[in-house]
């Protein structure tokens, strides 16, 4: 799991040059404060007094991150989907980011879990399942860590069964040959 980090390091270069060549707006007019926070601090940035504020959107955009970056390969269509839960909010990638080079993987899965709500947690795994599924397969690793945040979340089976067999449909390009 070690390449994750680093992975994750490159997957930030690419989405700041994704962002500039897009040419997003700049989101902090579309976005609504919320009040749920989780305050994230790694140990050096006592020094610099550099922190980060996981919200729920930018929890949403480090487990989309740790998901697209897991089978080691991050292709356009994960970028894509990447940029749709994004919206041009900026400040949510660069949180997400800081967050993880603070923490180490799985352990950002804890801090997601700890920052989102019921309701949150079954539509981030849906979103997660969706960006898994994006580029047409189920990597290894990208299963392993969708189960992470299952359990993590405390997600039945029986609950997210229904969402998946939509996302598999939805996917499923094969039945229109």
């Amino acid at each position: 799991m070690a390449y994750l980090v680093l992975e994750m390091g490159d997957l930030l270069s690419d989405l700041k040059h994704f962002y500039e060549k897009a040419n997003y707006p700049n989101a902090q007019n579309n976005t609504k404060i919320l009040p749920k926070k989780v305050k994230i601090m790694g140990i050096f940035d006592k020094l610099t007094g550099k922190s980060a504020t996981l919200t729920p959107k930018s929890a949403l955009v480090l487990s989309a991150i740790t998901v697209i970056a897991a089978d080691g390969v991050i292709d356009e269509a994960e970028i894509n989907d990447l940029a749709k839960i994004v919206r041009g909010d900026r400040k949510s990638i660069d949180t997400a980011m800081q967050v993880i080079k603070a923490n180490p993987f799985p352990g950002v899965i804890d801090l997601v879990a700890s920052t989102l709500d019921e309701k949150q947690k079954i539509a981030t795994l849906a979103i997660l399942c969706d960006i898994a599924m994006s580029d047409g397969v189920l990597a290894g690793e990208e299963k392993k860590i969708l189960q992470m945040y299952m359990e993590k979340f405390g997600i039945s089976e029986s609950k997210l069964t229904p969402i998946i067999e939509a996302i598999a449909i939805k996917n499923d390009f094969s039945i229109f040959t």
